[in-house]
């Protein structure tokens, strides 16, 4: 590159993750109700969690964006603005990843637990979990900080590169597309 890229901005990033979780979050919400619902199969939710973990590091190594940063026309590159490869995606999703890994098996007691799996939808189901597995719950939650953690960071970018703690992490750069 002659010079250097323009570095995408906070709003670009926040809208780019909310079409993100409007696409995976919804998607996974409506299958995860049914399935909570009605089928009450622990393999569903395991797929979809696979699913969900999957896709940014997938989308961002193979195309350098999710499909909300591509709607926004946003890249993920390395520090010297090179695309990135799928260990340095999962490096930057491990502040989604880690906290997802660890819902796997809290939902694998819940959907052995008989309390909790005669939930007729996610809202109870959540609430049951919650009261059967307190300690776990809370753990999860407090690993979930990561992504305010994240967000602060960015904010307090001292270089003003526009980095959140997960570029720090992976080495990585969010910015605007060449047209």
């Amino acid at each position: 590159m002659n010079e250097a890229p323009q570095h995408a901005k906070f709003q670009d990033r926040f809208f780019a993750s909310l079409l993100d979780t409007l696409i995976i979050g919804g998607g996974s919400f409506a299958i995860n109700s049914l399935n909570i619902a009605a089928l009450k199969s622990f393999w569903i939710y395991l797929l979809i969690a696979g699913l969900t973990i999957l896709y940014k590091p997938y989308l961002e190594s193979r195309y350098n964006a999710t499909f909300g940063k591509m709607a926004l026309n946003l890249k993920v590159t390395d520090w010297n603005y090179n695309n990135i490869d799928l260990n340095k995606s999962f490096l930057r999703s491990l502040i989604i990843i880690v906290p997802a890994l660890f819902y796997i098996p809290l939902h694998y007691f819940a959907f052995n637990n008989e309390y909790v799996i005669t939930s007729n939808s996610v809202f109870e189901f959540t609430n049951k979990m919650t009261e059967a597995y307190p300690t776990f719950t809370f753990f999860i939650t407090f690993l979930s900080y990561a992504t305010l953690a994240d967000v602060i960071v960015y904010l307090v970018d001292l270089n003003k590169k526009q980095r959140s703690l997960k570029d720090y992490i992976a080495k990585t750069y969010v910015i605007k597309k060449e047209e």
